[in-house]
């Protein structure tokens, strides 16, 4: 069942059908099973999750305690301080949060504490050394629960005190029945091909998916909405074969986020995601930096990621030893 629906009509659609029940996440068979154990034998540990955007790490976290709360009659949210590690307020005050916290005794209700952490890998190594001796020196009821997409950014010190739960594949035909649940309950016509599109586009990122369905929700030509392969062929082939190319990439993808009503950052992401799904001779350690560092970059500084995208991904097809064999299909 998706989360309840009732006065939700004002509010984004990854609200409104976010997931208020443990059952209803998507989730890889490996951990659905992973997080039932936690439930079934009542051992709750520290956890880490990491994986892209969009893969459920936050909403699974909240309803796997929540529903570790209710098995132990304790709804409390009072328990539970959820922060985010990007805070633009800084770093010391979220540690001064979580110490007041970890450090504070519950006078109501007996039972563990949890500290959710999101974004931890926008976290200096300094302040993970800090956060690792918190997490040492906290009460043995109290347990501690990060999120980050970039696990590599972790200090593996901190890393150990962890149990590391990773958040990619997950399953399409489970994705495919969560978006069309969406499209049913909100009355829009979608094909089965056209979700399967948006499937590929976005790859497991179900948050970006919901996103562009309720942004293109009054188009009346699905079909005709959507950014299809040969569109980020197109990309790659400008990318690949055209020296000169950062003011044509530039201009093409301005181009495509205006036709397509997509913004420019998505679009990167997508070129990404179908360059991992078709072109694996060009995927390296390298190419996954270049994607890490462009999806930490702030959507302000769209422009400066574009050249950042031009120049580096050329840089690197030209380091590596392989023979394109698609002809350009970019018309000049």
């Amino acid at each position: 069942m998706l989360g309840n629906n009732q006065n939700k009509d004002n509010i984004p659609w990854v609200e409104k059908y976010r997931p208020d029940n443990f059952n209803d996440i998507v989730l890889s068979p490996i951990n659905r099973t992973i997080f039932k154990n936690i439930i079934e034998n009542d051992y709750f540990p520290n956890l880490l999750f990491y994986g892209p955007p969009g893969t459920g790490k936050t909403t699974t976290i909240i309803n796997l305690i929540t529903e570790y709360q209710k098995k132990h009659n304790q709804t409390s949210k009072g328990s539970i301080i959820h922060l985010n590690a990007s805070d633009e307020r800084g770093i010391d005050i979220i540690r001064n949060q979580i110490y007041q916290f970890v450090k504070s005794k519950n006078f109501f209700e007996n039972g563990l504490k949890f500290v959710i952490l999101d974004e931890v890998d926008y976290m200096t190594k300094n302040a993970q050394q800090a956060l690792k001796y918190l997490l040492q020196s906290a009460c043995y009821n109290v347990h501690f629960c990060l999120i980050c997409n970039y696990i590599s950014k972790i200090e593996e010190s901190l890393k150990n005190e962890f149990i590391c739960i990773r958040f990619n594949q997950l399953p399409k035909k489970d994705i495919y029945k969560f978006i069309k649940n969406i499209t049913m309950n909100e009355k829009l016509q979608l094909s089965d091909a056209v979700i399967e599109t948006i499937q590929k586009n976005y790859n497991s990122d179900i948050r970006s998916m919901i996103n562009f369905i309720q942004l293109n929700q009054n188009v009346k030509e699905w079909e005709d909405n959507i950014i299809t392969n040969q569109i980020l062929e197109d990309i790659h082939q400008l990318l690949y074969n055209d020296i000169d190319n950062t003011t044509k990439i530039i201009t093409f993808v301005h181009n495509i986020s205006i036709q397509y009503n997509t913004d420019k950052k998505t679009i990167v992401k997508m070129y990404f995601n179908y360059i991992i799904r078709n072109k694996q001779a060009l995927v390296n350690e390298a190419f996954l930096n270049i994607i890490e560092t462009i999806m930490h970059c702030s959507e302000q500084n769209i422009e400066h990621i574009l050249i950042y995208f031009s120049y580096h991904l050329k840089d690197h097809y030209n380091s590596i030893p392989y023979i394109e064999p698609v002809v350009s299909v970019y018309n000049k």
